[in-house]
Formats: structure tokens, C-alpha cells, sequence
């Protein structure tokens, strides 16, 4: 009957409306969506009384809600890039690397040396 009988006015809080200033220009009030889920929760008694005009402003106010939740979604599903953290080393595997890099630098200069003498 109602779509909105399930859904909690909570729900509706969140969701920014576009182009409120000239929703406010026109109507003289801004748009809430939670005022109009409760404007039509007691015009229907709860939701158990058939009106038209109700439905129409339930189904309205449904498809926005709906809008949102597949926009938040969407958001959701853009990946963040992955960002490697790089592990701390202790300090005996710190001083290996240096001794690596010592030892390549000292291979470097031998090369360059012997390539120097031959020349």
C-alpha cells in the first residue's frame, strides 16, 4: 500500500535537497522530506487509510529516497587507491640494508677504479 510504512523518518534526515533556495523562492518554506513523511503518516492514520493524493506524495517522496540510497552506494563503490604501507624495520635489519648499500658502493668505485687504470 504504502512504500514509506517501512522506512524510518531517520532515514530521510540525511538527504541534501538540490536547488532548495528556489524551492524556497516558490513555496515561501524549505523542503524537509521528514515533515512530509509525517504530514502523510497522519493524514493516512498511519498509513491505513487509501488516499490517492497521499499515495502520490508517498511514492514521491520513495523515489527520492531510493535516488539517494543508490547515489551512496555508488560513492561506496569507488575504490581509494591502495596505498602500500611501508613496515617499519628494526634496527639490525636496517643496519643489513646499509651494509648491502656500503658493499654496492664499494663494488662501484672498485669498477670505476679498474676502469680508469685500464684506460
Amino acid at each position: 500500500m504504502y512504500r514509506l510504512k517501512d522506512i524510518k523518518p531517520n532515514e530521510l534526515k540525511d538527504i541534501a535537497i538540490k536547488h532548495q533556495q528556489e524551492i524556497i523562492h516558490q513555496t515561501g518554506s524549505p523542503l524537509v522530506l521528514s515533515h512530509g513523511y509525517e504530514l502523510i503518516k497522519k493524514h493516512t492514520q498511519h498509513f491505513t487509510i487509501d488516499d490517492p493524493t497521499a499515495k502520490q506524495a508517498d511514492s514521491l517522496l520513495f523515489e527520492i529516497l531510493e535516488k539517494h540510497r543508490k547515489q551512496t552506494v555508488k560513492e561506496s563503490e569507488i575504490k581509494q587507491p591502495e596505498i602500500k604501507e611501508i613496515p617499519l624495520l628494526s634496527k639490525e635489519a636496517i643496519r643489513i640494508r646499509e651494509n648491502e648499500r656500503l658493499r654496492i658502493l664499494k663494488l662501484v668505485k672498485l669498477k670505476l677504479s679498474l676502469n680508469s687504470k685500464s684506460a
